[in-house]
């Protein structure tokens, strides 16, 4: 399969780094590094000149791989010495692995394997995947451009696309969305290598780093989203890619920075994520701090060099969202409500972090202790009522709360999932350190630690608490596994360390077999469902009208289909599109538009090709409780519209031209 072909450029950007770094796991995240530059800037470049398709794309991909196949073959035959890859039994006897370590990394293996047997074999499902993940990568192949186009969700247009960028390739050279969910997946195995190679950086011992790899690979939250076409693992990723290598800046002694993968970590990161500029502040200030002692007034020379490749991978998408939304980020005035701090004080801000901790404390549900402990999410609840109290917030304060917060229980869903067991051990941790003089006197293991709380403190003064802030802890609880595995290292009793780490691997078996959108574990599965039927496990109703709207459409032999998604100056987070592009595009290609969306991005409505764009038929979609107001006609320029056929429901309506 085509798709293999960048797998493969990768694999030899593997070998060629190793030959020179001598450590695969820092050889890896170089070379994705590298690899994933390689892609962000030839999809802009291809986008440029509107050639997103699929011989470009290939022939880029092939030409790219001869090159490093080139390259590798000469550093064979050179003085260097042979470049080969290592024998994994080989690399674990080098590293003097014992065996209870090694059975460790093995119960890692279970872990990684099955997510990614997940992700491989269902669809993507996840409710912003079908929102705007997957909609805006398959408008871009049909567009041959990243340029923003009309459409009633916003987030499609100004979210950072790198993630997107990645699946967008996979689905070209493969045809489908088959291996969409395999890019959270390895930024999933990238990141569980990245803290273990912090941690040897942290000088914890093998065991430190089997042990920061096994709080990594465990973590709730994690284990659900390696198999989604969310963003998290993949910003997080590049997060841990950006702490190792300042880590590796502030410890050299002399000019040898490796000031390209810092500004490249830290342009990918934000080309992913907006949360990526909260949580790399701190590292960045940190280096900044280190290197302004070094190199004096010298400083700028580094830093000229990190903000050149960082503006380099954002530029792009920082000019397309200036050009419409008159702002580098793109944020319309009412999402950003909806996210931003309004108050900015003390209490506020205790309130907020407060709230923020207590969304990880279902310990006894999480260990399955329910029939034997009461929960404790009840008397957190009422402590949390009693500090606002004390301190003069409300709990529901509107101004740093999105909705109604109420602390939650165990949840296997992936964007509420809490990961109370971690967050007790990440406390105990910290308190240990704080006893130890050896660890609370270790400059870099204290800067570290110091740098991810700082990330901590600065989301919870800038963002409002959400139903689903948990997904944006992910950063916080992968960056913080090197810290912990190097603590339990130092801890002499090794049988209780090796019992709390057992309990770790087992008590994520649950979120490992029983993924609330991709279960394993359950009577209708992953294995026994269609992928039509995958696609809408999320919202099932939506099945059967969705269906039924594609099949009429398809009977109707029409090859430009119209999107009428809800009403008003909305971002849109409610109306699927997703699933339209599958259930359409089965058997003929079929062209999917915006019509006339009541936001900003109905100016590019007017641009070419969209203002060619002329619909045979039109889908509109508006939520239940605006059925009465189903429009039956729709005038635009290219014609009137008149309704022609409804689901049973009439939820969804097809126009066609009078």
């Amino acid at each position: 399969m085509l798709v293999v072909i960048p797998l493969i450029s990768l694999a030899l950007l593997v070998i060629i780094f190793e030959n020179s770094n001598h450590c695969w796991r820092r050889s890896i995240l170089s070379a994705t590094v590298v690899w994933s530059v390689f892609l962000a800037t030839t999809t802009e470049f291809f986008s440029f000149f509107k050639l997103l398709k699929f011989f470009p794309v290939l022939g880029v991909w092939v030409l790219f791989t001869i090159g490093l196949a080139i390259l590798y073959s000469q550093l064979i035959g050179s003085s260097q010495g042979s470049v080969r890859l290592k024998n994994p039994w080989k690399i674990l006897k080098e590293n003097k692995i014992s065996l209870f370590p090694g059975l460790l990394l093995g119960g890692v293996v279970l872990i990684v394997a099955t997510v990614g047997l997940i992700a491989l074999v269902a669809p993507p499902n996840t409710w912003d995947s079908m929102t705007y993940h997957m909609s805006r990568v398959v408008h871009w192949i049909q567009n041959h451009s990243l340029a923003h186009y009309p459409t009633y969700n916003l987030p499609q247009l100004f979210h950072p696309p790198f993630a997107e960028f990645t699946i967008m390739h996979l689905q070209m050279l493969s045809g489908g969305d088959r291996f969409a969910n395999l890019v959270q997946w390895f930024a999933m195995v990238g990141s569980i290598m990245g803290v273990s190679l912090i941690s040897k950086e942290l000088k914890a011992d093998v065991r430190g780093q089997v042990f920061a790899a096994v709080f990594c690979a465990t973590i709730p939250m994690g284990i659900l989203q390696g198999s989604s076409t969310q963003n998290d693992y993949v910003v997080t990723f590049w997060l841990v890619c950006l702490a190792y290598y300042v880590l590796l800046a502030v410890k050299a002694k002399n000019n040898q920075i490796p000031l390209f993968f810092i500004g490249a970590s830290l342009g990918l990161a934000t080309l992913t994520k907006s949360s990526a500029y909260v949580f790399a502040f701190p590292f960045m200030l940190w280096f900044g701090f280190v290197k302004l002692n070094h190199l004096r007034l010298n400083i700028w020379k580094p830093i000229l060099v990190i903000t050149a490749i960082f503006m380099a991978l954002n530029i792009n998408h920082y000019l397309r969202n200036l050009d419409l939304f008159g702002s580098l980020l793109g944020t319309p005035k009412n999402f950003a409500l909806e996210y931003k701090i309004e108050v900015f004080t003390i209490p506020t801000f205790l309130s907020n972090v407060l709230k923020n901790l207590s969304l990880h404390v279902d310990i006894v549900r999480h260990l399955g202790l329910q029939q034997f402990i009461t929960p404790i999410t009840g008397i957190v609840a009422k402590i949390l009522g009693i500090i606002h109290s004390i301190i003069g917030v409300e709990l529901n304060d509107p101004r740093i709360t999105s909705g109604s917060y109420t602390v939650p229980g165990i949840s296997f869903d992936e964007n509420t999932a809490g990961n109370p067991l971690h967050l007790f051990m990440i406390l105990a941790a910290i308190a240990y350190c704080l006893i130890k003089k050896n660890l609370r006197n270790d400059k870099y293991l204290v800067s570290y630690l110091a740098s991810i709380i700082a990330g901590f403190f600065i989301f919870c003064l800038l963002l409002k608490i959400q139903p689903y802030q948990s997904r944006h802890h992910l950063i916080i609880f992968v960056l913080v596994s090197a810290f912990v595995g190097l603590v339990l290292s130092k801890i002499k009793n090794h049988l209780i360390i090796n019992t709390i780490l057992i309990v770790f691997i087992f008590t994520s078996m649950p979120w490992v077999f029983n993924n609330k959108f991709r279960p394993i574990n359950a009577e209708a599965n992953i294995f026994n469902l269609s992928r039509t039927e995958q696609y809408f496990i999320n919202r099932n109703h939506l099945k059967q009208p969705y269906v039924e709207t594609a099949n009429f459409v398809l009977s109707k032999e029409c090859s430009n289909v119209g999107l009428s998604l809800g009403t008003g100056e909305t971002v849109g987070n409610v109306y699927w599109e997703y699933p339209f592009w599958p259930l359409l595009q089965k058997n003929k290609l079929i062209k999917l538009e915006h019509i006339n969306p009541q936001n900003i991005s109905n100016k590019k409505s007017n641009h070419y090709p969209h203002n060619k764009f002329v619909p045979c038929a039109i889908i509109s979609v508006k939520d239940k409780k605006l059925k009465e107001e189903q429009n039956i006609e729709l005038v635009l320029p290219s014609g009137t519209y008149v309704q022609e056929w409804s689901t049973a429901s009439d939820y969804i309506t097809v126009l066609t031209k009078r």
